[in-house]
């Protein structure tokens, strides 16, 4: 029923708007209830015909944060009001939310010449389930591409993830600062966040004999290595042209690729650019870049500490880094010391050094969950989740490759074990992007807690003996 009016001509609009896809809900100029169909009762699970009909568009508020449908805000008296003091000054505006089941609503709330609002509401659920698999599937390729040149450098090709994943921590820190605005922006952010994962795909054409040199390079193979610079945007844009619509994050990518070792001081190549000449996605993939190079072993190097790397790169502030960016890697990284699920201690070792190295990392990545939890836009805590099912991917394949040589009895049900723990996981990624929470939930971190240390403390102690018996790497 829309209104309380008796008339068979209003009786027979108010079917008429029943029949509507859309939700509509209808305040008058005191901004009290007038009316509301059949639709908007269906999105909000409401199931009273007559629900707040004549009372005051703030008490049927209330009730909505009562019952838990915006569990995002801090204040609930401060978003009633700040929500009151919006709709007073008359202005129509369209929005997005969430809902807490999932469903994805977009609300238009329509300004009344007269005065009071007429909101309706759009089922948009399917449509971003669609635009998201869109996103997944071409994130999916654009890792598969980095990772084409990736895994010659490194273990595991999740570099690039977790470049991806400090580069939105530090789009988003600088976003909060107030900093590069207009130009940065959320969109600009996410963006540049998985761009950048293409960063070094120009290292492909770099042979093995300089790209995995332990001595160091030659000025000769240093003009070599350089030009995987202007190699990675030459193959990107070359991609992009081939494509039958515009890709931004090829766009993007091609531009971090080629100019993510200028420096800020103008010493950097592969043009020499300076200062705000340097786009800024590829000022802040650079600052990420060497940040997790540094704090990464490489067959080169050892790993630095957290505090050490984050040491030099403060010394190289306002001649390699963009001084604000820098800035804004400090403010991650404190932020992320302190929060820890799990601490490595000599009972987690399985006697295996690359075994134990592997799950040092895993805990390192479930830590960094912790310390984002709650705290980071959910983007961020997605792409996390992305490292940490990426790298479980290489360490369980490590890790049954061991225990079949072995000829481990129970590999079988380990590799169950394995897919049980990828299963929830994506389910929890999936679960997050959909309704758009910065938050894992308390039952979920335990979940991950746990998991670790008793699939390394029980399962994976279970085959110890096993590798003991055999001659392995």
């Amino acid at each position: 029923m829309m209104s309380t009016c008796e008339a068979p001509e209003a009786q027979g609009f108010d079917q008429v708007l029943d029949t509507l896809e859309q939700g509509v809900l209808w305040l008058g100029p005191d901004l009290r209830v007038i009316g509301h169909n059949a639709s908007y009762r269906r999105l909000l699970e409401i199931d009273e015909p007559d629900f707040f009909l004549g009372q005051p568009y703030q008490a049927l508020l209330e009730f909505l944060v009562q019952r838990g449908e915006f569990p995002e805000i801090s204040s609930p008296q401060a978003f009633v009001q700040r929500r009151l003091a919006d709709m007073q000054q008359g202005q129509s505006r369209r929005f997005e939310r969430v809902r807490p089941n999932g469903c994805v609503l977009e609300i238009f709330a329509q300004a009344l010449p007269a005065g009071g609002f007429v909101y309706t509401y759009c089922d948009r659920t399917a449509l971003v389930a669609e635009r998201e698999l869109v996103r997944r599937n071409a994130k999916a390729m654009v890792v598969a591409l980095a990772n084409f040149a990736e895994h010659r450098d490194s273990d595991t090709g999740v570099h690039v993830l977790r470049v991806a994943r400090m580069v939105g921590q530090i789009g988003f820190c600088l976003l909060q600062r107030g900093c590069f605005q207009p130009e940065l922006d959320n969109h600009y952010v996410q963006l540049a966040m998985t761009a950048s994962i293409l960063h070094d795909v120009g290292k492909i054409a770099t042979p093995d004999s300089i790209l995995l040199k332990v001595a160091s390079l030659t000025d000769a193979e240093h003009r070599v290595i350089q030009k995987h610079t202007v190699s990675g945007a030459s193959m990107l844009l070359q991609a992009q042209r081939l494509m039958a619509n515009s890709s931004s994050y090829l766009n993007m990518g091609a531009t971090i690729a080629l100019s993510h070792h200028e420096w800020y001081d103008g010493s950097g190549y592969p043009h020499g650019l300076a200062g705000n000449d340097i786009p800024l996605a590829a000022r802040i993939c650079a600052v990420a870049d060497v940040y997790d190079a540094l704090i990464t072993q490489r067959p080169y190097k050892p790993a630095w500490a957290c505090e050490m790397a984050l040491h030099y790169i403060r010394r190289q502030r306002g001649t390699q880094f963009d001084p604000l960016v820098v800035d804004a890697l400090a403010e991650v990284v404190r932020q992320r010391l302190g929060h820890e699920l799990v601490s490595w201690d000599e009972s987690l070792s399985v006697g295996h050094r690359q075994i134990d190295e592997q799950h040092l990392f895993l805990i390192d990545t479930i830590n960094l969950l912790a310390s984002l939890d709650g705290r980071s836009e959910a983007a961020i805590v997605a792409m996390v989740i992305d490292e940490l099912i990426g790298y479980a991917s290489f360490h369980f394949h490590f890790e049954e490759g061991l225990m079949a040589a072995s000829a481990y009895p129970d590999l079988e049900q380990h590799k169950l074990k394995h897919q049980a723990f990828f299963d929830t996981i994506a389910a929890m990624r999936d679960s997050l992007v959909q309704t758009r929470r910065n938050t894992l939930g308390a039952s979920l971190m335990v979940f991950l807690r746990d998991w670790l240390k008793d699939h390394i403390m029980g399962e994976d102690q279970k085959y110890r003996a096993a590798l003991n018996r055999c001659e392995l790497p």
